[in-house]
Formats: C-alpha cells, sequence, structure tokens
C-alpha cells in the first residue's frame, strides 16, 4: 500500500506539473489572441465548439475509466473500446456536416456553415486515436501522459498564434484546435506500441459500465455549455466570447489544478477500494490537499481580476472582469465537490454522480432563461451558475457519507483552516486595494499584481501554518508539504529546517 500512495503521490506532482504546463501555454496563447482577436471571434467559433460537444459528448463513454478499474482487461476490451471510439467519430463526422446549416440559422450566424465542416474532418481523424496510451496512466506511466498532452498543446499554441497573426481571423482558433487534435492522434501511436483492431467482443460489458459515465458527462456538458445555447442564441456572438473567456479564466485556479490531482488519483483509488477505510482515509487526505492548493488561488483570481483583464487582455475585454469575478465563485465552490464522483465511479456507483449532475443543470438551465426573460444582462445571468452549485454541496456530501462514513465534521476537520487562511488573505488583498487607484491602466495593473500576488502567497502560507500550530500539527497535507520541502535541502540542513 505505501507503494500504491508512492504512485499515487508522484502521479499527482506529474499530473499538475502538466496541467500548469499545459494551461500556462495556454494562457499564453489565449491572451495573445485575445489581443489580436475581438470576443466576436472567441464567441463564433465558440458556437461552433458549443454544438460539436452535443454530438461528441455522446461518444464519452468513460472507456479509459472502465479499463483502469478493470485489472483483468483483455485485448479484446482494449479493441472494442477503440471500435466504439473509430465508429463514433465516423458518426460524429457526419452529424456536423449535416448539421451546418441549422446551426447556422439556430445562432444567427452564417460563419458557422464552414467552422462546422472544418470541425467534422477534425472529429473524423481523432476517433482512430490509438487506445493504448490508457495504459499511461493504469500503469503510472505519467511521463508518457505528460508528452502526449504537452506537444498537443504545443502544436495548437504555434499554429493557432501564426495564423491569427497572419489571417487575424476566427480561423486561426479553428486550425489551433485542428492541430492539437490531429497532433494526438499521430503521437498515440508513436509513444504507444499498442496496434488496435476492429473488434466488437467485448462492448456490451464496457457499455454496461460507461452508460453512467456517458450519462454524467451529458449533463456535465449540459452544465458547462448549456449556457453557450442560452447566451449565444439571444446575446450574441460578442456576448459568448465574453463568457467563454470569463469561464476559462476564472476556474483556471481551480478546476484546472483538480483536474490533474484527480486524474493521478483515480487509479490509486481503485487499488485501495476493497478497504473502505483506508479509501476514505486517502479521500479526506486528497480533499484536504486539493483545499489547500486550489482555494487560496481561486480567491486571488477573485480578487486580483480587474488587474489581469487590464493587463493581459486589454481595454476591448474589461466587461469579462464582473463575470470572472461571478464565475470565479462557482470554481471555488466546485472545490468542496473535487473528489465524490471519483470515488462514486471507483466503487461502481456512477449513477451517484449522474444524479448531482442532473439536478445541477434541471435547477441552472430554466434559471438562467429565466433571468434572460426578465431582462437581466449577462452578468446577473451568471449568478445561476453559482446557485446551482450550491444546490448540489449538501447532497454530495450525505452521498460520500453514505459510503465512506465521511460526515460533516470531517470535511470541516480538513477545510476550516484553508478556508479560514484564504479568508484572511482576501481582507488583506482587499485593504491593500483601497490604498490603490482602481482605474488603473496596464502598466499600474503590473505593478499591481506584483505586489498582490507575493503579499496573498505569504498571507496564505504563514497564515494555514499559524493555524495548523495552534490546532496540534495534526496529520494532514501540511505536514506532507513540509516534509516534501525538507526533502529539497541537503540532509545536514533538513534537520535544521
Amino acid at each position: 500500500m505505501v507503494q500504491i500512495g508512492k504512485h499515487v503521490t508522484i502521479g499527482a506532482l506529474w499530473m499538475v506539473g502538466m496541467r500548469l504546463i499545459d494551461r500556462g501555454i495556454g494562457l499564453v496563447s489565449m491572451f495573445v489572441l485575445a489581443r489580436l482577436l475581438s470576443p466576436d471571434d472567441f464567441g463564433v467559433v465558440a458556437m461552433a465548439m458549443t454544438v460539436f460537444g452535443v454530438i461528441e459528448i455522446g461518444g464519452q463513454f468513460g472507456f479509459d475509466i472502465a479499463l483502469i478499474r478493470n485489472r483483468q482487461a483483455s485485448r479484446a476490451h482494449y479493441d472494442s473500446a477503440w471500435s466504439m471510439s473509430v465508429g463514433y467519430g465516423v458518426f460524429t463526422a457526419i452529424a456536423l456536416a449535416a448539421l451546418a446549416i441549422p446551426a447556422a440559422i439556430f445562432f444567427n450566424e452564417p460563419r458557422l456553415q464552414s467552422i462546422m465542416l472544418a470541425l467534422a474532418a477534425i472529429a473524423l481523424v481523432q476517433g482512430f486515436e490509438n487506445i493504448g496510451v490508457i495504459d499511461f496512466r493504469k500503469n503510472f506511466r505519467f511521463g508518457d501522459d505528460f508528452q502526449l498532452m504537452f506537444w498537443k498543446k504545443i502544436s495548437s499554441f504555434v499554429v493557432g498564434l501564426s495564423f491569427a497573426y497572419l489571417l487575424n481571423t476566427y480561423w486561426a482558433l479553428v486550425l489551433g484546435i485542428a492541430a492539437s487534435r490531429i497532433t494526438g492522434v499521430f503521437l498515440s501511436y508513436a509513444l504507444h506500441s499498442y496496434r488496435p483492431r476492429f473488434d466488437l467482443s467485448e462492448a456490451r460489458g464496457l457499455l454496461v459500465f460507461s452508460r453512467w459515465i456517458l450519462l454524467k458527462g451529458i449533463i456535465d456538458y449540459a452544465i458547462d455549455r448549456g449556457p453557450d445555447f442560452i447566451i449565444g442564441r439571444f446575446l450574441g456572438a460578442n456576448a459568448l466570447g465574453l463568457y467563454r473567456v470569463a469561464r476559462d479564466i476564472s476556474t483556471l485556479p481551480t478546476t484546472e489544478l483538480m483536474f490533474p490531482i484527480m486524474r493521478a488519483v483515480f487509479p490509486g483509488y481503485a487499488a485501495v477500494a476493497h478497504d473502505r477505510q483506508m479509501l476514505a482515509n486517502s479521500f479526506m487526505m486528497v480533499q484536504g490537499s486539493i483545499l489547500m492548493i486550489t482555494l487560496p488561488a481561486g480567491v486571488g483570481m477573485v480578487m486580483l481580476a480587474d488587474p489581469i483583464v487590464k493587463l493581459l487582455l486589454g481595454p476591448k475585454w474589461i466587461p469579462a472582469v464582473p463575470l470572472i469575478q461571478v464565475l470565479g465563485l462557482y470554481g471555488i465552490l466546485t472545490i468542496f465537490q473535487a473528489t465524490n464522483t471519483s470515488v462514486f465511479n471507483v466503487l461502481g456507483k456512477p449513477h451517484w454522480g449522474a444524479a448531482l449532475k442532473a439536478a445541477e443543470v434541471l435547477f441552472l438551465l430554466p434559471a438562467m432563461f429565466t433571468l434572460y426573460a426578465l431582462g437581466y444582462q449577462l452578468v446577473e445571468i451568471a449568478w445561476a451558475i453559482v446557485g446551482a452549485q450550491v444546490l448540489v454541496i449538501p447532497a454530495g456530501i450525505l452521498m460520500t457519507r453514505q459510503l465512506l462514513k465521511v460526515g460533516f465534521r470531517d470535511r470541516l476537520a480538513v477545510a476550516w483552516r484553508p478556508v479560514i487562511a484564504s479568508a484572511i488573505m482576501a481582507l488583506i488583498l482587499a485593504w491593500q486595494f483601497m490604498q490603490t487607484d482602481l482605474e488603473v491602466s496596464a502598466a499600474s495593473a503590473s505593478w499591481l499584481l506584483f505586489k498582490a500576488i507575493p503579499t496573498g502567497m505569504i498571507v496564505f502560507a504563514s497564515t494555514i501554518l499559524l493555524l495548523w500550530t495552534i490546532a496540534g500539527a495534526p496529520d494532514g497535507p501540511e505536514r506532507h508539504l513540509l516534509a516534501m520541502v525538507k526533502g529539497w535541502f541537503p540532509r545536514g540542513l533538513s534537520r535544521r529546517v
């Protein structure tokens, strides 16, 4: 079990590093593209990707989860998963081509037709990705997984920025998407020796498990992209462009950090799933670690939205500031649900996660449409996303309590220190802003960020260590982090750290 824990820890570090590099490249790309392109350009591509996602999500069967979870998976299982992926890629391409004109009519946006046809070609190629790369995570080969994701992002970065500079149109975004996905297909065969064959002998068994993963994926998509239909249809491409960029930026410190951690944690959960107590202990440790890493980052994003936009995006994106702040609150709330889904999946109850997401989407979309019908604007409509997340948090706590006997007090025991430390950090940053002219230029924004970011980090770190010491230095993320820091020093020096 110690070896499994070591693999999970190393994997989590790989995944966090991978995601930081991936999103770092993505951030640079987005900020440069935002300077070269307009919210309207981002909006029209977001419309096309919304339709693309509706079809694509139908093929998200969660075969990776099923194959990682099944330690006795045979070649027939892998080949069946690949064959179904290829088949769905063909279906997606045909469906996108058929929907090109209807989508353009729905959004009242004729530019969608050509974009949809380009996405159809991308979907056809992507369906052939080598299923063997799932073994990278299953066998804790996170370095290979890192290579795959890294080169996909680099190809998108180079192609997207090059064509944005040359063409100065939304086609740069489309070509960047194409470069990433096509590169992923070629690299999947270059990095893994597995060569899939057409075989559907294990399709039924895979689909029995994956149906709930698919349902949850559809609901997740409705939560993530459902608002795009309402905003794009009724408020237009410019509003949708502002919303998508604001959502991407606002959730960077939270969901984008949680994703790699949970991606690495799942194989470790699967290895100890037979022991509920050990799984519960792992669950609480991961929950505490995620809160300590992502909560201060999420709070910082909400507090620093104004100077970030002025410095990195430019004046045409100023209307995105209040959106980033509202959606940043949503990102913070998702932290408290972070590890639930992985536990549901590893214990063979993916339908529990689907039920939670169904409740969220059943509140979200009607609430957004109602707010629009009442005459509210984009920022007010975005509050429905926050409300939907607040609605499901108590239900998630009750569900995990039933499975792992982890109650509210257990969660509070790992949450109170990062929550209080983040609140104190926010108060210090707010006081710092009160001493500053809020109508700052890009140059002033850079100086404000230069002061605020290290201030926030120092305040949070010192506060959480103080609270941990006052609590009696219990076993938790703080202890593991300190042990890791000591490991970076030479042996003689580490005794004095």
